[in-house]
Formats: structure tokens, sequence, C-alpha cells
């Protein structure tokens, strides 16, 4: 089970883009174009996290404990399949050169299909041995939709509180990422304690979850939301209003180009190591959920829909003790 715990989804990232390690395809871009290739995944993974966070507005009795499995499904809207990636620049006897013809291109994102190809400037002085620099820009994932698989635990507390822990240790992904960590923790308070005779649930609920990436990337998310229910028999109907955050750091090694003296008279345009760092906010803000739970025993099934800048289909299987 651990090895399917979000790792399907973080694998999904690494081995859809056409055969190569994401800190190769990463050294490809400066900071600016890594943000806009990258940034989409952002959005989708942490819309993905702040999913499956409630079946109902009910908090759990004191000490009864449930255990939940949710299945996510964020879809990609189209104008993140793409953004204008632009060319590197060097400077030269005073000047700066674009290192490529095409000043920008519009090329995939990480979620895109084929990558655009910049190719080497006409204009670049003759003294100046660029070597073979055409660059084709990375493919994408070609993908409409991300998943995401999370197993989770609720657990009842006094005064009308109620705990949600995800959680697992460290996982080897590949010897090019590192390894994968994870951890969760949220606090759900019942409103509708404070109003009798009240008939349905009220809730306020705080989220906040991490991922490590090996040294590659770090995530953080964070989700408030106020929820609704109201329970018919062995059908519990509930929404919810929220407000979503994630952030994304990014770490690797990139690339700078420099027109150094060959000593001949001659200048050679070399590719020099640039240790790049940078941080991109997902365009997480405001989300809308209505979902349906049916009860039997012990056992919970239950999906919700979530419109936000991914909308979300959600669905899952839960016991609660």
């Amino acid at each position: 089970m651990k090895k399917i715990i979000i790792l399907i989804s973080v694998l999904l990232l690494v081995n859809s883009l056409s055969g190569e390690s994401l800190t190769q395809k990463l050294e490809e871009f400066g900071v600016q174009n890594g943000k806009a290739y990258i940034g989409p995944w952002v959005t989708s993974f942490g819309t993905n996290l702040n999913t499956g966070l409630y079946q109902s507005a009910k908090v759990m009795k004191p000490f009864l404990f449930g255990v939940t499995v949710n299945s996510m499904l964020a879809f990609v809207p189209d104008e993140d399949k793409s953004f204008t990636a632009y060319s590197p620049t060097f400077e030269y006897d005073g000047q700066t050169y674009n290192l490529y013809n095409e000043e920008k291109l519009k090329t995939a994102t990480i979620f895109g299909d084929q990558g655009a190809t910049f190719t080497l400037n006409d204009n670049i002085p003759e003294e100046i041995n660029t070597g073979d620099l055409d660059l084709k820009m990375p493919n994408g994932g070609n993908l409409t939709a991300v998943p995401l698989l999370v197993p989770q635990v609720q657990v009842g507390l006094p005064a009308g509180n109620e705990l949600l822990l995800r959680v697992f240790p460290k996982i080897q992904i590949t010897e090019d990422i590192g390894e994968l960590s994870f951890w969760g923790v949220g606090l759900k308070h019942s409103i509708s304690q404070y109003i009798p005779l009240i008939p349905i649930d009220l809730a306020l609920q705080g989220m906040y979850q991490q991922m490590d990436v090996g040294d590659l990337i770090k995530i953080s998310s964070f989700a408030a939301n106020a929820q609704i229910s109201k329970k018919l028999l062995m059908w519990t109907i509930y929404g919810g209003l929220g407000y979503e955050k994630s952030s994304m750091n990014v770490k690797y090694d990139g690339t700078v180009y420099e027109a150094n003296d060959a000593g001949d008279g001659n200048y050679v345009l070399q590719a020099l190591p640039e240790k790049i760092e940078f941080d991109i906010d997902g365009e997480n803000e405001i989300r809308m959920t209505a979902g349906i739970r049916y009860s039997i025993a012990i056992i919970k099934i239950y999906a919700d829909y979530t419109l936000s800048k991914y909308n979300v289909l959600n669905f899952g299987l839960g016991l609660s003790f």
C-alpha cells in the first residue's frame, strides 16, 4: 500500500516525460522557463492534496476513529498544457545576444504534448564557436488529468474536535530523484454543537501537508474549509466552501552561457553550470465541493466533485470504529 500512496502521481510526473529524468529536463531551463514548465503540476498536486478531507460535517465522538482511502483525479485545463518559453541570452563585446533565432516559442508544459525547437541564432558573430546548440524543448506527459491515491486516519477528540492524519515514511523513488516523504495533519471543529436543535451538521477545518521529493522538490499545502452535511437514513449529503494554497520549492543544476576567449583570436560559447533555486505558488484559491456518502454498518462509500482551478473528482472507501 505504501508504494502506491501518492507515489503514483510522482512517478507519473517523472516517467511520463519522454524517458528523460526530471533533473535533465529542468537543466534545459532558466528560472523563468522552469517555473512555467513545472508550475501546472504544483497547482494540480496541491488541488489533489486538499481533496477528500471530509465526507461529513459531523465530528466523530471522542476516541472513535476511522480509516479512509481517497482516489482523486484533477482535470488539467487546456491553457495549462502550454507556455511561452524564452531564449537564453549571452554577453559578448558589450552586447547582448539571443542564443537562438526565436526570441520566444510556444511549447509544452509538463502536462502538454510536443516541445518546440529553438534553432541557433544566425547573427551570432563568426568568431564565436557555438557548436551544435539547437535546443529541442522537453515534451510533456500529454495528460488530461492527474491521479492521486491517499489514505488517511480520523480520530475523534473531546470538545467537538476531530484529528486528521496523513503520513508515511520515506520511500526511494529512483536513483535520480531520491527519496519521497509525506505527512499532513488537520483539525476539524464542530460548529453545530453550539446551535441547539439545528437539523444539519456544520464544521470548520484546517489542514497542512508537506511532501519532499529528494533534494529536488519540496511541496507544502494549506487548506481551510467550512462544511455542511445532512444525514438521511443511510445517506449523507455533504458540501463545503474552502480556501487553499500550495507552493513548491525547486532546486537544480542549470546552465548559463558565456563567450570565452579561446586564445587564438576566436571565442567559444560555453555552457557553464549554474545553481538554480526558485519557489512557485500554485494557482489554488477558492474551492466548492459537493458529495454524497452511503453508510452500511462500519463501511462508508462516498464520492464528491470539487470546482476550483483544476476541477477534481474524488471517490473512496472508509471504515469507522
